[in-house]
């Protein structure tokens, strides 16, 4: 693909939000006929008001006839892709957003698009960990993309749950989308988000407790703690945690001590468990991640410390640190592919 045609993009853009046509588009008008038979621009049209009706032989035949008169043309091959997705010809629909995504030379948010696209075919074959890094380079490209972050958030919720993640990305989802006349808007609005804020108040209330007596018990293993009284210290964290399981500083000082006390597996095991209950609390905290995975990874806990870095990278999607640490995790499971994957999504961040 040498080079770009831009053709009614506000129409085609709006098509491609879903990257496989999973969601309505805008209507179209229908085709003008002519004697020498459509011209790009109809074929086009026909093509996006296809895609929007669910119609696939619409959309194929279309799209083919637009790529026989304009074989360059990006948003072509997007519409193609999308309609390869509606007849369910996956392997058609990569092709074809494979070839938008590898021109480098065209606009950001056209290869965003195309990366949205191959993210459903992914997720449609339940490929989640593929499809997440292909709507992380949707981000990557084009941060306003309503579909990547609509999707990140279905993956976070339904695949990975991760609720507090998922509620972050359906938030920005209805911000970016709040103008628009996109149907899911409404169901992130209305039935999405209300489920995911009701589950986060239920969290916090399975977790009340005495916040006043924690805050003593806190004080206390501090006191220990500067006498060197370690092992002390250590119960009364633990009192101080059990006194109130919405104190992450009772969590966090318990991780800490268990940590330098006790160098047993049980002890990294104790540890972690108590990174992520500090994590629940502070899903943002990008330390508690890392220490998290770096014990799991001194005792060789592979399959945690790769959970650990996969929920790091739901809140911080392009940290060198964590993707490194992900990185390093995966291959100490053997799972190469992944490991590449998420290599190569790391490399085009660029000098992160």
């Amino acid at each position: 693909m040498k080079r770009l045609f831009l053709v009614c993009p506000l129409v085609v853009l709006a098509a491609c939000i879903a990257g496989c046509g999973k969601d309505p588009a805008a209507e179209t008008a229908a085709p003008a006929a002519t004697d020498r038979g459509p011209d790009f621009d109809t074929l086009m049209r026909t093509a996006v008001a296809g895609v929007a009706q669910k119609d696939a032989a619409a959309a194929t035949a279309s799209a083919a006839k637009a790529l026989e008169l304009q074989p360059e043309s990006a948003e072509a091959h997007l519409l193609a892709g999308q309609a390869a997705c509606l007849r369910q010809d996956y392997d058609e629909a990569r092709a074809q957003f494979s070839s938008v995504v590898k021109a480098k030379t065209l606009p950001n948010v056209l290869r965003a698009k195309a990366y949205v696209g191959l993210g459903t075919v992914d997720y449609v074959q339940h490929e989640a960990d593929a499809a997440r890094i292909s709507f992380l380079q949707a981000r990557r490209l084009d941060n306003s993309n309503e579909a990547a972050w609509y999707y990140l958030g279905m993956i976070y919720r339904d695949i990975f749950h991760f609720e507090e993640a998922a509620q972050e990305h359906f938030q920005m989802f209805v911000g970016l989308s709040s103008k628009s006349d996109n149907p899911l808007t409404k169901k992130v609005k209305e039935e999405i988000l209300p489920e995911l804020y009701s589950n986060a108040a239920a969290r916090a209330k399975a977790r009340t407790g005495n916040a006043g007596k924690a805050a003593a018990l806190i004080q206390e293993a501090q006191t220990q703690r500067d006498k060197n009284r370690l092992t002390e210290a250590v119960k009364k964290y633990a009192e101080a945690r059990k006194a109130d399981p919405q104190s992450d500083v009772a969590a966090l000082g318990y991780a800490q001590l268990v940590t330098s006390t006790d160098k047993t597996a049980e002890g990294a095991r104790k540890a972690i468990q108590a990174y992520h209950d500090v994590i629940a609390l502070k899903p943002g905290g990008l330390d508690y991640y890392l220490k998290a995975a770096q014990l799991a990874r001194a005792f060789d806990f592979k399959i945690q410390a790769v959970e650990i870095m996969n929920r790091a990278i739901a809140h911080h999607p392009q940290n060198p640190k964590v993707l490194d640490q992900l990185i390093a995790a995966l291959l100490k499971t053997g799972n190469d592919k992944l490991a590449k994957a998420w290599g190569e999504y790391r490399k085009d961040l660029g000098g992160r």
